[in-house]
């Protein structure tokens, strides 16, 4: 550890360590766009279970408080007397203080025996007046020395107690950072209460590692999700959500000190856990629709209402994430929810298509269609059909619906409107196939103009979208055959 402390006080190495977190979040995010981006597999799944898991057990954790911060558990009292030796008392005693010593009996003045004298002089006094000064003077040492005797004991009986006091406090701080309680001091009006887990307050040491490691694993179900919901994403409604995942992500870089605080992070895991439940949950049924994403929201919420209940919370906890839940169920309800885990690999408008090979003819494309710059087209020949193909991946044995949605430009406007909605069985996808599940939709004799066709779940969602334009008559460059992979 001591070289790396001495490497770590290098100006260079000081210099880098600032762009570590940068680093570490653009190598983590890039690595999910490569593998995720492919295609996902039951190892991915089974790595976003493994973060959700261990998010799941450090919201528990840093729900931990003192719910009665008198009260105190008999092992909290146990260790505390543990960490004393053995000594620790209920109640912390009282400093012992010395007695104050009973004064003296007042001493004969001389001024008494000469009143007496006066009035009746006599030897015999004489004597006692003198034999009651001497024995005045003796006790008056005496006394001095017997005072300071008792103040030097009370004195070190004070010191003893003080030092006492400063070792069972060092010891309480050692066995707080060890087993995560705030202070072992047992105060006076201590109660013993029920054992409870999370009836404790974490020392700043502890919270400072739950929160870190919450940090890591919120950042990598963001990475992930960020990655799969934008390949699903095919309108600017979804996209917005996927834009505001990848804020999200980029803003937990900073949000380490506010996952101490457990309303935050029940609201973070509650947002993390509906998203993936919802990308996972069709791997497992097969099945994508309505009724899964709001069984998703469902479970999502009622897992952070276990927590809260188990933690003895307040249950205004609960309002960040029955907010966020309402809010994703309306953005589904809206078509604004990615329709995950579809994938749009491939598209193409073209004519004269073969069902046995999928292939067809399209225009030979120029330099700028090519870069995507300029639209592709379809220059239409006599009475001919234009065909619409398109491949959907889905994972093995998932069945999904899709439609395809025809939009036309109107001229005069320069606005698209919906002309037709197709679907039909043979549009139902099948997933397993790595390059996507193939179907197609086709229009005979649409007028020149350009379209927008809309590849989408039946009902729901845009998994994608083309613009192309329809001419009359022979492209300039010809016809090439191109076939749907």
């Amino acid at each position: 550890m001591k070289f790396v402390d001495n490497l770590r006080q290098k100006p260079f190495v000081q210099k880098v360590e600032k762009f570590f977190p940068a680093i570490a979040f653009l190598g983590g995010f890039g690595w999910d766009s490569i593998t995720l981006g492919r295609q996902i597999d039951n190892t991915d799944l089974l790595f976003l279970l493994a973060y959700y898991t261990g998010a799941f057990i450090l919201v528990i954790l840093l729900s931990a408080h003192l719910e009665h911060p008198e009260g105190w558990t008999r092992e909290r009292i146990m260790a505390a007397k543990a960490s004393t030796g053995g000594n620790a008392p209920a109640k912390p005693a009282a400093p012992q203080t010395a007695a104050p010593a009973k004064p003296a009996a007042k001493p004969a003045t001389a001024s008494q025996p000469a009143v007496q004298e006066a009035k009746a002089p006599s030897p015999t006094n004489a004597k006692l007046a003198a034999v009651a000064g001497k024995m005045a003077n003796i006790a008056k040492p005496a006394t001095t020395v017997v005072a300071s005797k008792i103040k030097n004991v009370a004195d070190a009986s004070a010191s003893k107690i003080k030092n006492a006091a400063d070792a069972s406090t060092a010891e309480a701080k050692k066995l707080a950072d060890k087993i995560g309680y705030e202070s072992m001091a047992v105060p006076k009006n201590a109660i013993v209460v029920e054992h409870r887990f999370l009836d404790r307050e974490w020392s700043e040491v502890w919270k400072d590692r739950f929160s870190w490691m919450l940090q890591f694993l919120f950042g990598g179900m963001f990475s992930a999700l960020v990655v799969c919901y934008f390949k699903s994403s095919g309108s600017l409604a979804s996209l917005l959500l996927v834009i505001v995942l990848a804020a999200l992500l980029v803003g937990n870089e900073f949000l380490k000190k506010k996952y101490e605080s457990f309303g935050v992070s029940l609201a973070f895991f509650c947002l993390l856990g509906t998203m993936f439940m919802n990308f996972t949950i069709p791997h497992v049924v097969h099945r994508i629709g309505f009724i899964w994403f709001l069984l998703s929201t469902v479970v999502s919420f009622l897992i952070c209402v276990g927590i809260q209940r188990l933690s003895h919370h307040k249950k205004r906890v609960l309002i960040a994430p029955a907010i966020i839940s309402s809010l994703l169920v309306i953005a589904y309800v809206m078509n604004w929810v990615p329709p995950v885990p579809l994938v749009l690999k491939q598209q193409m408008v073209c004519q004269n298509f073969d069902r046995k090979t999928y292939s067809c003819d399209i225009d030979d494309p120029t330099f700028l269609q090519t870069l995507g710059i300029k639209l592709p087209s379809v220059h239409r020949t006599d009475s001919s059909e234009v065909y619409f193909l398109s491949s959907v991946y889905a994972p093995a044995d998932l069945k999904a619906e899709l439609e395809y949605r025809w939009y036309y430009m109107d001229p005069a406007t320069g606005k698209y409107s919906l002309t037709d909605k197709i679907s039909s069985g043979r549009m139902t996808i099948v997933g397993g196939r790595e390059s996507g599940y193939r179907s197609f939709t086709k229009k005979k004799n649409i007028p020149a103009g350009r379209y927008n066709v809309e590849v989408a779940y039946k009902n729901g969602a845009v998994i994608g979208s083309q613009k192309f334009e329809v001419f009359e008559g022979e492209p300039p460059k010809g016809f090439a055959r191109d076939t749907l992979r």
